[in-house]
C-alpha cells in the first residue's frame, strides 16, 4: 500500500515537472518570436508610407474633405473600415509615424497567438503541450513579413485575428449560449464585415450558426423560464453582421483588373495553393509537396469532424458541428480566392500567390490542430500536433530566410534610395517621379507629390525636411 502510494507521488510529480517544462518551452518560444518582429520592427522599419499607406496622408494631414466617404471607399474588393479608422487614429496618436502600424500588426498577432496557447491549455485542463509552440510560430515567423511590417496590412491583420477569436469560442465552449461566449462570438461577427472581403467571407456560414443556435437556446429558455438577451443577441448580432454584408455591396464595383474564373480546375487549384499557403512563403518552392503536407492535415481533421457529428450526443455535437461548419467556411474562403485570382495569376504567368495570403491561410491549420484535440484518439492527437509543430519548426529557418530576403531586397533598398534622396534633399517632383514605382505604382507623380507635399506641411517624418521645386508652385 505504502508503495503504490510513493508511486502516485512519484508519477504526479513528474507530471508537473514535465508540464512545467513543456510551459517554460511554448512561453519561451513565444516571447522569442514576438521580441524577433518587434526587434525587426524597429531595425528595418521605416517612416515612409508604402502603397496604400499614401491613402492615409489626405486625412492624416486634415486634407480629407468627407472622412466617412474615405472611410467607406473601395481599394480592389475591399471596403476596409474599421483597419483605417484604427489605422488613421494610431497615426494621429503618434504624429503620423506610419511604423505604428507596424508595432499593431505584431502586437496583435502576438496577443492572439498568446489566446490560441491558453484555450489550448484549457482544453486540457490545465496541461501545456510542446506542440502547442505551433502557434507562436505560424503566427510570428519572419516569411509573414509583408504582414507584419506594413502598416497597410492591418486589414489582412484583424479580420485573421477575429476569426481566430470564433475558432476559440468555438472550441473553449461546449456552446454559444454562455454569455461569454455569446458577447465575444456576437462582437467578433460584426465586426468582420467591416473588414474588407477577408472578413466578409466568413460571415454568412457563422451568422447561419449564430442564428441557429440563438433560436435553439431560445426555445429552451422559454420552457425553463429562463433568461432570453443571449438568444437575443446571437440572433441580433448575426442579423446586424448580415444587415453590414449586405451594405457593403451597394454601390460596389468589381475592380476591372480582377477577372473572376470559371475553369474549375483552375479554381481548385488555387484555392489548394492558397491552403498550402498556410505553410509560409517557403511553399512558392514546392507546391505540390507543400498542398500535399496540407492536405495531409486537412482532409483527415475533417473526416474526424464529420464522424463527431454523426456520432456524439446533443451537447456535444453543437459544439462538433460549429467547429465543422467553421472548417468548412474556410474552405469556402479559399474556394472564392481561387475564383477572384486564378485568372489574375494566369495572366502574369506567375504560378506563387503573394505573401501577405500567408495570414490568411493559417486560420485553417490551426482549426485541424483544436479538432485533434477536442476528438483524436489519444495517441494519434498527440502524433498529428507534433507533426504540425515540426513542420512549423523544420520550415521556420526557410520562412525566415524568405522574409528577410523580401525585406532587404525588396522593402529595404528601395526604402533606403528614397531614404537617401530625402537627406540628400531631392525636390519635390524629382523625389515622385523618382521613387513612384516604388512607393506606390497606383499613382502618378503629380499625385504622389502632392501627398508629399502634404506630409511636408504638417512636418511629419522624414518629409518634413524635403525641397519643394520652385518651378512647381501648385504644390
Amino acid at each position: 500500500m505504502e508503495s503504490k502510494k510513493i508511486l502516485q507521488i512519484d508519477t504526479t510529480m513528474r507530471s508537473i515537472l514535465s508540464n512545467r517544462g513543456a510551459s517554460v518551452f511554448v512561453w519561451s518560444v513565444w516571447l522569442i518570436m514576438m521580441l524577433v518582429a518587434l526587434i525587426c520592427t524597429f531595425k528595418y522599419g521605416r517612416n515612409i508610407p508604402l502603397s496604400e499607406d499614401w491613402f492615409f496622408v489626405q486625412p492624416l494631414t486634415n486634407n480629407e474633405p468627407d472622412l466617412s466617404a474615405w472611410l467607406w471607399r473601395q481599394n480592389s474588393e475591399h471596403r476596409v473600415p474599421l483597419p483605417r479608422l484604427i489605422l488613421l487614429g494610431l497615426l494621429k496618436l503618434t504624429n503620423g509615424d506610419f511604423r505604428i502600424g507596424m508595432v499593431f500588426n505584431v502586437v496583435t498577432l502576438g496577443a492572439i497567438s498568446f489566446a490560441v496557447i491558453l484555450v489550448a491549455r484549457h482544453m486540457r485542463g490545465g496541461r501545456t503541450s510542446f506542440a502547442d509552440a505551433f502557434f507562436p510560430i505560424i503566427l510570428l515567423h519572419l516569411g509573414n513579413w509583408q504582414n507584419l511590417f506594413w502598416s497597410w496590412q492591418i486589414g489582412f491583420v484583424l479580420p485573421t485575428a477575429l476569426t481566430l477569436t470564433l475558432l476559440l469560442v468555438l472550441v473553449r465552449y461546449q456552446t454559444l449560449t454562455t454569455p461569454v461566449a455569446a458577447l465575444i462570438s456576437g462582437f467578433s461577427l460584426m465586426m468582420l464585415p467591416l473588414c474588407g472581403a477577408n472578413g466578409l467571407l466568413i460571415v454568412p456560414i457563422t451568422a447561419f450558426w449564430l442564428i441557429y443556435t440563438g433560436v435553439l437556446h431560445l426555445h429552451s429558455e422559454k420552457r425553463s423560464g429562463g433568461h432570453l438577451w443571449v438568444s437575443a443577441f446571437l440572433i441580433g448580432s448575426a442579423g446586424v453582421a448580415l444587415c453590414l454584408s449586405a451594405l457593403y455591396f451597394v454601390g460596389y464595383q468589381r475592380p476591372s483588373w480582377v477577372p473572376l474564373s470559371h475553369s474549375i480546375p483552375k479554381v481548385l487549384i488555387i484555392a489548394a495553393k492558397f491552403l498550402a499557403l498556410g505553410l509560409g512563403p517557403v511553399a512558392n518552392s514546392s507546391w505540390k509537396l507543400s498542398t500535399l503536407v496540407v492536405m495531409s492535415f486537412l482532409i483527415p481533421s475533417a473526416v474526424l469532424g464529420i464522424l463527431r457529428v454523426l456520432h456524439d450526443n446533443y451537447s456535444e455535437r453543437q459544439r462538433s458541428l460549429g467547429i465543422l461548419l467553421y472548417l468548412g467556411n474556410l474552405a469556402s474562403f479559399a474556394l472564392a480566392l481561387g475564383v477572384g485570382r486564378a485568372e489574375v495569376i494566369g495572366m502574369h504567368g506567375y504560378e506563387g500567390l503573394p505573401g501577405w495570403y500567408v495570414l490568411l491561410a493559417v486560420p485553417a491549420l490551426c482549426t485541424a490542430f483544436f479538432i485533434w484535440e477536442l476528438y483524436g484518439w489519444a495517441n494519434l492527437k498527440s502524433f498529428v500536433q507534433y507533426a504540425l509543430f515540426f513542420t512549423m519548426l523544420i520550415l521556420l529557418p526557410f520562412n525566415t530566410k524568405w522574409g528577410l530576403g523580401w525585406g532587404r531586397n525588396y522593402y529595404g533598398k528601395g526604402i533606403d534610395a528614397v531614404e537617401k534622396d530625402l537627406l540628400a534633399g531631392t525636390p519635390l517632383t524629382t523625389l515622385a517621379e523618382r521613387h513612384r514605382d516604388f512607393l506606390i505604382h497606383s499613382l502618378n507623380k503629380d499625385e504622389l507629390a502632392k501627398l508629399m507635399q502634404m506630409l511636408h506641411d504638417a512636418g511629419m517624418g522624414p518629409f518634413a525636411q524635403m525641397l519643394r521645386d520652385q518651378s512647381k508652385q501648385g504644390y
